[in-house]
């Protein structure tokens, strides 16, 4: 018998023994991956309620400033805002805003101007009126609001210590959309 093939007998006999030789072997079998978790809970929350707030909203505040408010249309859990704040056609401020359920409460999350967000969770949804509260949080505002006015107007409104801030949105046509909506 050739010497090669003898070293391959006795290497697949299982001699294992002999210093620097290691054999392959198969690698162990696993059972089968857990299977995915399941997916996230429905909002208990009706977000088509949200629908008064979507599109695109603008307030004149004095002779050159202006506030723009951009709402997305509401998904199962989610809305997107944008907010820009103008003067003389420059903008001086922004925020970026979310409606989103999350952890079984929906929140109102808003950072402004590259600042860390502030969370609101909800306290009132009716018809047309959006209450969220957050009474832990230092300083103003403590509270916001929006609801549809008679005429059609978006009114959000800030509240907390010291006197509340209200401005009254007219709906404006979208940038970029031939649409009003």
């Amino acid at each position: 018998m050739p010497m090669h093939i003898r070293i391959l007998l006795m290497l697949s006999a299982g001699l294992t023994g002999v210093p620097g030789l290691t054999v392959a072997q198969e690698p162990p079998k696993t059972e089968k991956p857990p299977p995915p978790p399941p997916p996230p809970a429905k909002p208990k929350v009706d977000f088509s309620k949200f629908k008064f707030l979507e599109g695109c909203w603008r307030t004149q505040t004095d002779k050159d400033t202006y506030v723009e408010e951009n709402w997305t249309a509401p998904s199962e859990n989610l809305l997107l805002a944008t907010t820009r704040y103008l003067l003389k056609d420059r903008a001086t401020g922004y925020e970026f805003t979310r409606i989103q359920w999350m952890d079984s409460v929906v929140v109102f999350a808003a950072a402004s101007d590259g600042k860390p967000e502030e969370v609101y969770p909800l306290k009132t949804l009716a018809n047309e009126y959006v209450e969220f509260e957050n009474p832990t949080k230092k300083g103003f505002p403590t509270r916001i609001i929006y609801r549809m006015a008679s005429d059609g107007a978006l009114i959000p409104r800030n509240e907390g210590e010291g006197p509340s801030i209200e401005v009254r949105f007219q709906r404006v046509k979208c940038p970029g959309s031939d649409k009003d909506r």
